[in-house]
């Protein structure tokens, strides 16, 4: 996340106690942006032993090749971040990602799902066949779902207005 430590992977033969750290310690977020940072700076310094560079660990003291250097990714890092640097696109392990609301609904972060069978929406009701109302988890906003194209809409009130559902009162309510 850190553009100085980034442009070290880019450019420099030693890689820093710090850089180090930033990338052992992004293993202790589940957020997708650490994720991606760290997939990306050690995708760089991937590439460059490929194309023959010599990058020495500051902490280890080890000058990598691409096997000492996979061995570091795969003891290190998790099994997701190892096949994104390492594999094929098409080979490379899949994870999914929960939305978790930050700063009030004003944002949200999409943190690494433990499991891929974490669910998305909740059900409300049926409307017919075809249509339910679900309500999308990490925001509360009510959406029709389409049951025979799988698809959703928010459901928007006569008044253009998102909706949520309250459970208490049994009514969908605009925001």
């Amino acid at each position: 996340m850190n553009k100085e430590l980034y442009d070290e992977a880019v450019r420099s033969n030693i890689l820093s106690k710090n850089l180090i750290s930033e990338l052992m310690e992004s293993m202790n977020y589940e957020s997708i942006s650490f994720i991606n940072w760290t997939v990306d700076v050690l995708n760089i310094i991937k590439t460059r032993l490929e194309r023959g560079d010599k990058i020495t660990d500051e902490v280890s003291k080890i000058t990598y090749d691409m096997k000492s250097f996979r061995k570091f990714v795969e003891t290190n890092f998790s099994s997701y971040i190892t096949s994104q640097v390492f594999d094929t696109p098409d080979k490379a392990e899949k994870v999914y990602f929960s939305l978790e609301e930050a700063e009030h609904g004003h944002s949200y972060n999409m943190v690494m799902a433990s499991s891929s069978k974490n669910k998305t929406y909740k059900w409300i009701s049926s409307l017919s066949e075809r249509f339910s109302l679900v309500e999308m988890i990490a925001t509360g906003i009510v959406y029709l779902k389409d049951n025979r194209t799988d698809t959703y809409q928010p459901f928007i009130s006569g008044n253009g207005k998102y909706c949520k559902y309250d459970v208490e009162k049994g009514q969908i309510v605009e925001l």
